[in-house]
């Protein structure tokens, strides 16, 4: 398989910005989130949790990440296929968590690794490469180490079982 150098310039750019939703969300930058990942109409499905658009993507994230005092998305095996101004994207992911204990040791071991994945689908716009569609992921239990929050159990619960349909 050859790339010319427009497909290759359009695969980093949406690596990328599958790489900047990992580092805003490691480095508490919720904010940026949703503006700068993905579009304007965007859908993400957990299977136990569906959110359409910027606003709702914004303000689901920000619930769902009170009481975490840490996170670390380390991101591999990412796949992309470019097709003009639309491309898909799958990749796995492993998500190291740490919540908030009254008392607790800030640097005690992690309290949840979920281990899954994202497949995508990426659409250029006026601001660059932007997600429109997420889908998540579990392998195995999609949980490594650690127990599951009440508020994260459906997300957890709904991906269970649920593999990538790509690449083949």
């Amino acid at each position: 398989m050859t790339l010319d150098l427009q497909t290759l310039s359009d695969r980093i750019a949406i690596e990328e910005r599958l790489n900047f939703y990992a580092h805003f969300i490691d480095t508490r930058q919720f904010h940026r989130v949703a503006a700068e990942v993905f579009t304007e109409d965007a859908d993400v499905d957990f299977a136990g949790l569906n959110v359409v658009g910027r606003a709702a993507i914004d303000s689901t994230l920000k619930g769902l990440t009170t009481g975490i005092i840490g996170t670390s998305h380390n991101i591999s095996n990412v796949f992309i296929e470019v097709n003009g101004d639309d491309a898909r994207m799958s990749c796995r992911i492993m998500a190291w968590h740490w919540f908030e204990k009254p008392g607790g040791d800030k640097l005690a071991p992690t309290d949840l690794l979920a281990v899954g994945g994202y497949q995508d689908r990426v659409r250029r716009t006026p601001e660059g490469w932007r997600i429109y569609h997420r889908r998540g992921l579990s392998f195995g239990t999609g949980i490594g180490i650690g127990a599951v929050p009440d508020d994260l159990r459906p997300i957890m619960e709904a991906t269970l079982g649920r593999v990538a349909d790509w690449p083949g």
